[in-house]
């Protein structure tokens, strides 16, 4: 039995003997090996390649997305606000013959004409009662409207405005002063444009125009 074990343990030792012999001669004819020619191209796993194919598709949808040098060397610019269909258009022409593409946005724009001075809406027998107290004193600039509003004139100019609402508070009436506004539709033209063009837009602008050419963000 015991020379049946010492054979057994033999036998390991010599097939582990084996396999490192083997394992340096492979290595050492990997290093003897000549070089892969550059016309030769290495072999790739298919888990490799689909990982390749995946990287590849993601950058060609970002170059898609926004092409390399896309915004490089361009601003964005605004030209308005137009009030009249008619001069936008024109305005439009001109871009359109400078190879710019503009888009139309619409705005509203809310600006003071001038001053009102009034008594605010009150119950019938109260307008009665006011209007009286213009009457004996001979004030016929007023008039009475919607809800009882008492208007007491409306004014362009601050000044006027300030005398009528002093002359009434003599009379014991509380009127208030009020800005009037009126809101107007303006047109604005929006374009996209090289840097080194851009001063050739400034012909669109003439002297003491309400037109502007601004620059805007880009979207």
């Amino acid at each position: 039995m015991r020379h049946v074990v010492y054979l057994l343990v033999v036998l390991n030792l010599v097939f582990l003997g084996w396999n490192i012999f083997q394992s340096q001669a492979a290595m050492q004819a990997e290093r003897n090996l000549p070089p892969i020619p550059e016309s030769v191209a290495p072999l790739v796993t298919l888990r490799e390649q689909q990982a390749t194919d995946a990287e590849v598709s993601a950058i060609e949808k970002l170059t898609d997305a926004k092409p390399p040098g896309a915004g490089a060397g361009f601003i964005c610019q605004t030209l308005g606000p137009f009030l009249v269909l008619d001069a936008l258009q024109e305005a439009e022409t001109e871009l359109l013959e400078l190879g710019l593409t503009p888009e139309r946005r619409e705005s509203e724009r809310k600006h003071p004409i001038g001053y009102w001075v009034y008594l605010p809406e009150m119950a019938y027998s109260e307008s009665q009662r006011l209007t009286q107290i213009l009457d004996d004193h001979s004030d016929k600039e007023y008039f009475v409207g919607k809800g009882n509003v008492v208007s007491l004139g409306a004014f362009q100019e601050m000044s006027r405005a300030r005398k009528r609402l002093e002359r009434t508070r003599k009379l014991g009436l509380d009127p208030l002063l009020e800005t009037r506004y009126r809101t107007t539709v303006g047109y604005w033209l929006d374009f996209q444009t090289e840097i080194a063009k851009s001063r050739q837009l400034d012909n669109l602008v003439t002297e003491g125009s309400d037109i502007w050419l601004q620059d805007r963000a880009c979207h």
